[in-house]
């Protein structure tokens, strides 16, 4: 069916709403429900600390870069099809993001970047960005298993049962995930293959896209991946600022190994970007409760670690998002 201009706008303007409204609607209820119940007592006693103005100001400007980089990165690879400012890139990103925040895995964050363009077809849009994701999941994967290959024996093998097995085993899994990944990253070219078996009829614009991302030079992708490692720091710092915010006495070496084994188990865990913070929470009590070794931590401690790990996403994902929300209602989700 042929949509007139009348309908596809009518349309276009339907999904804004309903995604702005979801976003914020559920954002604040989950802001709101941090504030609930036993945690009241203790939020009021980090706010006493006399650090968080400095730290809080330092983590939301490393917030601005985490995203700037992000920006960045996307610019650089959607330039292979259309030309973008730098402004123009941060608020697809941002856009991206309210719209991903109640999706899978965040997966909505592809289509929102992909409808803010004006030339470049949404699929070809969307296979680009997934190489700027995959990046970022193998700089993930990569910091993720050196950690884990200094956490594990230190800190997995304390249990009483014999998991030494289960150790190697991971070991050997993620050194092999790894060189995969490095790979296929790096050999992105041999996409173009893929098209031949595509069935006739479909083949012409998922060809075209396809090719897009399949002509990525060498030199972009070594640029995304680099772009993608020095937002990964600037996010692993603002983990560690968050810790020192709340006033845990985890030592630097303690949260390099334990951070990128968190990120790491973050990426394997499917997620709706609402329910972060629960599974925030528990995979980083688990993981510094290991750190504190076999007393494990006390109920303030993970009450402390969990407002840290929360604190992040409040930054990272909640805040941006609402911002995105304005966003929104500049893409196009129906085009002739």
């Amino acid at each position: 069916m042929k949509l007139t201009p009348k309908i596809r706008k009518t349309l276009d303007i339907s999904v804004r709403i309903c995604i702005a409204t979801l976003s914020v609607s559920y954002i604040v209820y989950r802001i709101y429900a941090l504030r609930a119940g036993d945690a009241s007592a203790y939020f009021s006693s980090v706010l006493e600390r006399n650090n968080i103005p400095a730290i809080s100001l330092l983590l939301f400007l490393l917030m601005v870069i985490n995203w700037g980089i992000e920006s960045y990165k996307w610019r650089l690879l959607i330039r292979q099809t259309e030309s973008v400012s730098f402004l123009r890139s941060y608020l697809a990103v941002l856009g991206g993001l309210a719209v991903s925040v109640f999706t899978p895995n965040r997966v909505g964050e592809f289509l929102g970047r992909a409808f803010i363009l004006e030339k470049t077809d949404p699929l070809k849009a969307i296979l680009l960005t997934l190489v700027g994701s995959f990046s970022q999941l193998l700089v993930t994967i990569v910091s993720g298993t050196i950690a884990y290959w200094f956490f594990a024996p230190r800190y997995l093998q304390m249990s009483p049962y014999d998991v030494s097995w289960l150790v190697s085993g991971l070991s050997f899994t993620m050194v092999a995930l790894s060189l995969v990944m490095l790979f296929l990253y790096f050999n992105i070219s041999a996409l173009r293959r893929v098209s031949i078996l595509l069935p006739v009829r479909y083949s012409e614009r998922i060809r075209n896209s396809i090719t897009a991302i399949a002509s990525c030079p060498r030199k972009l992708l070594l640029q995304t991946l680099l772009l993608s490692a020095l937002r990964y720091l600037v996010f692993s710092t603002q983990f560690f600022l968050a810790i020192a915010l709340v006033g845990l006495n985890f030592t630097i070496w303690q949260c390099i190994l334990a951070i990128p084994v968190f990120y790491l188990l973050m990426v394997a865990i499917p997620t709706v970007a609402l329910t972060e913070i629960g599974v925030r929470g528990s995979v980083s009590v688990f993981l510094f409760g290991l750190l504190a070794g076999g007393q494990g931590l006390n109920a303030t401690e993970s009450m402390a670690i969990v407002t840290a790990s929360t604190f992040i996403w409040i930054i990272n994902i909640a805040v941006p998002s609402l911002m995105g929300v304005l966003v929104v209602f500049r893409l196009k989700f129906f085009r002739r």
